[in-house]
């Protein structure tokens, strides 16, 4: 016995110590790893004339475009020895308009980046972009080998990034692009033979497009389920494309004279609006982020999808299940196809212009043009390289490629004006009358107007601002962080007498020092600049010394003139009141079932707990399929079910999002009660099972004991809980983000959303720090009233209240 234990005692100090080598070989083979990647990146740098940076999305292109613009830049390095390129790739248009933000605000831009046409005019409004016309004239006096001639590209293409301060398509030019598209339907080859109709031809007019869409939406599959005609989006872009076919436009000469309440306009818009709002099943409207009509087509229960153009074209080449094809924009009273293109522009701030001007012109040049036509994404901006095998591949979808370039020569480009709310304003409200039908085209028209008014007109657009006074701001908290530290220095230095307790102070003192020092840097810090920037105008893609001192206009915007701003806060408390109690009775009742004494009854704990703690992202892109209208899981289930009563299940997020959009949130919240459920279930646990007994032993019923003393004793932790949940409630942000992206019509835009949306979308970082301390003081209130109202309703234990 006394052997064995011996040898037990052997054999696990063995193992310690073949574990401590492995850790500490481990850490010093991370260490070796990291050093010699700096020392390599150190030899490198001394080789290395100049570094770019280059910064560009891959978006519906994935994978193969990030290996395309990778192989192009390295074989850029190896034709210019002494230049380095390092490429970020954020993933998608959005993270990288963000990632583009903070490097502009931190003085650290990407020399060379993506730009969209539609951004051309706020970009260059804030200064942040480098005219090309320089270059281009000095290669052409120079006579440059590879120089780049604008007239080889289509004209189109170019004057989209032409801005002159007011008018895009004049004045200097701020990109080259790269690639473009123009716009139309794609189709089911199968639902058009089914329905007896003949493909759409390349000068196909409206009438004809509805008349397609009504007949395929008569059509029934074998479960006599009927077909949609067509998925027609309704993003401003696509609306106003569609009005540009008509004849008519929003604006006219300029963004000043805006046109919405021209009868044309409205009739083309009430035309829209009757075909999605009034006919069932012949068209329908792209439902925000929940399910794009890109998507819907490949169900191929869709006749058509549109308008697009060519970034659907790698996914639709996945298709399998049925033969499809593309035919461009349909004709209304004119000709109205528009152009969607991105350039390679050059940041303001670049430190190496003549270098990054070189890489413009390899990643603009032919080669590099037809390589990215391969992919199928776009179509190139060259005319000879469009028109060549490597964009007309006969072998690959869609066969009328040529179907794209026909309407490029006589295609616009949809501008847009400086301010970036314009935009969304514009898609947010005509989504009302267009997606959700409860306004009609004048309501909605109406709004936008008033709206627009409103933002034109506010004070922090029109008026001149002083510069934010800094360096005063500068000094106060430098002598208020001296005194802090200082009081801190007295307590932690002071003698108490003792050698020994002073010894143990100053220990202490020393060793919390790490943590004060993160706190005031990484916390305390940046939420005194938060408060600083309340006060401020600062469009966070400048160094802070541009920012503008407006006092307390932020302020006043918010709660006297944003109506978005009350919006957002009327869908966060609509979605309070819903999701607090509910998750509390879930949470409450998952607890009482995890408390029972059962084999297994950890695992089932930790099955409950286990949601809570996956990834919000992921989670919302389940959800996002699992409140889809037409396929989800939960139409699906309540669809039999409603079906007895006459009944059919929400559009979540589309015509049914004012009440149904908010509920849906609180739904995907109650799958996550697990964290609350944890924390009743402790204070289950912590009640004296004294207690329970002696009221049974009175003849209390479980009913009775369960109201007298499990609620009454659980108070505290309920009191807890539910101030979590409601602060956790007005800090909803990523579900939203993912799933609807406030849409349709604000109806989903949560207040963090719309924080979000400001700084940014908007570039409005001081507007957002207003809105980021009214959240507090909001929380606050909400805090201090439940604190108050349970004054008599929560008890603890051996305290009187």
């Amino acid at each position: 016995m006394h052997r064995g234990s011996d040898i037990w005692k052997t054999c696990t100090g063995l193992a310690r110590g073949f574990f401590a080598f492995a850790a500490v070989g481990l850490v010093m083979w991370s260490f070796g790893r990291v050093g010699l990647r700096q020392w390599n990146h150190w030899r490198e740098s001394t080789e290395i004339k100049q570094e770019l940076v280059v910064l560009h999305w891959s978006g519906e292109g994935g994978p193969e475009e990030d290996e395309i613009v990778n192989n192009s830049l390295r074989a850029f390095e190896a034709a210019n020895p002494g230049v380095r390129v390092r490429r970020i790739n954020p993933g998608d248009a959005g993270s990288f308009y963000t990632k583009l933000q903070t490097m502009l605000a931190s003085g650290e831009p990407p020399d060379v980046f993506y730009v969209g046409a539609e951004r051309v005019a706020s970009f260059s409004d804030m200064g942040l972009l480098e005219p090309l016309d320089g270059f281009l004239e000095r290669d052409r006096s120079g006579n440059v080998a590879d120089q780049i001639k604008l007239e080889d590209f289509y004209p189109t293409t170019v004057s989209a990034f032409r801005f002159d301060g007011k008018t895009a398509g004049n004045g200097a030019l701020y990109g080259i692009p790269k690639d473009f598209t123009t716009v139309g339907f794609y189709y089911n080859k199968e639902l058009f033979t089914k329905a007896g109709l003949k493909f759409p031809s390349t000068n196909w007019t409206w009438d004809e497009y509805i008349a397609d869409a009504r007949a395929i939406a008569k059509l029934k599959d074998a479960n006599g389920e009927s077909y949609i005609g067509s998925e027609f989006v309704t993003w401003p872009m696509m609306v106003r494309a569609y009005l540009r076919s008509e004849g008519v436009e929003v604006r006219g000469n300029n963004f000043d004279d805006l046109r919405l309440e021209d009868p044309k306009v409205q009739a083309a818009l009430e035309r829209l609006r009757s075909w999605r709002q009034d006919e069932t099943n012949t068209l329908t409207s792209g439902r925000s982020k929940l399910a794009t009509g890109a998507a819907v087509f490949t169900t191929g229960r869709v006749g058509m999808a549109g308008p697009f153009g060519r970034w659907v074209v790698p996914e639709y080449r996945r298709i399998r299940d049925f033969d499809w094809d593309y035919a461009p924009l349909p004709r209304g009273a004119a000709d109205g196809n528009v152009i969607a293109t991105v350039s390679w522009s050059m940041a303001k701030q670049s430190k190496n212009k003549d270098t990054a001007w070189k890489l413009i012109r390899w990643l603009t040049g032919p080669d590099a043009q037809a390589s990215g036509a391969q992919l199928g994404l776009a179509i190139p901006t060259i005319r000879s390289v469009a028109q060549s095998p490597a964009f007309l591949d006969s072998s690959k979808k869609p066969l009328n490629n040529q179907g794209f370039l026909d309407p490029a020569p006589n295609a616009h480009v949809v501008d847009w004006p400086t301010n970036p709310r314009f935009e969304q304003l514009l898609g947010g409200t005509l989504d009302r009358a267009l997606k959700v039908g409860d306004q009609t085209v004048k309501q909605s028209t109406d709004d936008f107007n008033r709206m627009w008014n409103t933002e034109t007109k506010s004070p922090l657009a029109r008026a001149q601002f002083k510069s934010f006074p800094w360096a005063s701001f500068g000094w106060n908290i430098s002598l208020c962080a001296i005194a802090f530290i200082s009081i801190l220095a007295f307590f932690a230095l002071r003698s108490s007498g003792d050698k020994a307790s002073t010894r143990e102070a100053r220990w202490g003192w020393l060793l919390v020092s790490p943590w004060l020092l993160g706190f005031i840097i990484f916390m305390a810090f940046p939420i005194v600049m938060s408060l600083l920037l309340g006060f401020a105008k600062w469009r966070g893609v400048s160094t802070l010394d541009e920012a503008t001192w407006v006092g307390w206009g932020n302020y006043k915007q918010l709660v006297f003139h944003d109506e978005r701003f009350i919006t957002s806060l009327k869908v966060t408390l609509y979605y309070t009141i819903i999701a607090v109690p509910g998750g509390q009775i879930l949470a409450l009742l998952a607890a009482l079932l995890m408390n029972q004494k059962v084999r297994g009854i950890h695992f089932f704990r930790a099955a409950w707990y286990l949601p809570s703690v996956l990834a919000g992202v992921g989670v919302a892109v389940l959800w996002r399929w699992v409140f889809d209208t037409d396929g989800g899981l939960m139409n699906s289930a309540l669809r039999p079910l409603l079906h007895i009563f006459g009944a059919t299940p929400p559009d979540w997020f589309g015509k049914d999002a004012a009440v149904w959009g908010a509920p849906a949130f609180a739904i995907m919240g109650f799958w996550m009660v697990g964290g609350g459920m944890m924390i009743y279930l402790a204070g289950l646990q912590g009640i004296p099972e004294e207690l329970s007994e002696a009221a049974q032993i009175d003849g209390v019923g479980a009913v009775g004991r369960f109201f007298r003393i499990t609620i009454p004793m659980l108070s505290p932790v309920i009191l807890f809980n539910v101030i979590m949940s409601i602060i956790g409630c007005f800090q909803v942000f990523t579900q939203a983000f993912v799933m609807t992206g406030g849409e349709p019509g604000d109806l989903t835009r949560f207040y963090v959303l719309y924080l979000y949306n400001q700084a940014f979308e908007f570039y409005e970082m001081g507007y957002a720090s207003a809105m980021a301390w009214i959240l507090l003081l909001i929380i606050l209130a909400f805090t201090m009233l439940t604190l108050r109202g349970s004054r008599k309703l929560v008890h603890y234990e051996g305290l009187r209240r």
